[in-house]
């Protein structure tokens, strides 16, 4: 058996050490590089700082919007288990399995995901919106706020993964985030997920404790 460390705190602090050495992420008080480093420690792969993205102001947007206690509205239960919320003063909002949104989308022939957006609108204003799975979530909630049919969010975190709509929503949201007047932060490419989303926002969490790694 090849030996191994056993120690999560050495395994972490040896894991972050690398990750900064092999990408120059050497600015410790980088709120960017805090975020960025979370998100390659737990999705394991170095390439997904060429294809990151972080608009003018967005983290800054989701601390504000921490401090205020904004909603943290979830597209999938998957994302919604990786938050920190033991660092939230109320649960996050996640509806994509009630059995309203269930029968709203078959009687629409619409994705659940589009139908959990369509009933966020009583939460959104103000919010921190995570799409970790979905991409007709944020390809609704773009529509939605175009047609003025929703209040804006604080902050979308957006990175639906996949190969179906992922990549052209994401595209969507970094080309015309200006035009929507949304701070967001996504992951341009096919690669995502709920992990992904969950470890940017716990990164603001982090930051918000004055956690740093």
């Amino acid at each position: 058996m090849i030996k191994y460390e056993r120690d999560p705190k050495l395994i972490q602090a040896t894991s972050i050490k690398a990750i900064r050495e092999t990408l120059g992420l050497s600015s410790a008080d980088d709120p960017v590089q805090q975020l960025l480093i979370r998100m390659i420690y737990t999705y394991g792969d170095d390439n997904l700082l060429e294809d990151s993205r972080f608009s003018d102001g967005a983290i800054n947007a989701g601390l504000v919007a921490l401090k205020k206690n904004a909603n943290i509205i979830c597209d999938t239960g998957m994302v919604l288990e990786g938050v920190k919320t033991e660092y939230l003063r109320k649960e996050p909002i996640c509806i994509i399995d009630k059995p309203n949104v269930i029968s709203q989308a078959k009687s629409k022939k619409l994705t659940r995901a589009m139908v959990s957006v369509e009933n966020w609108k009583r939460y959104a204003e103000g919010s921190i919106i995570l799409i970790g799975n979905e991409a007709t979530a944020l390809l609704r909630l773009m529509e939605l706020i175009e047609q003025n049919e929703i209040n804006k969010p604080a902050l979308i975190i957006a990175m639906p993964r996949g190969y179906i709509n992922a990549s052209e929503a994401k595209q969507y949201l970094w080309d015309n985030y200006k035009q929507l007047d949304t701070p967001c932060i996504t992951m341009l490419g096919s690669r995502g997920g709920s992990t992904l989303v969950a470890s940017a926002m716990n990164g603001l969490l982090y930051l918000q404790q004055n956690i740093l790694i």
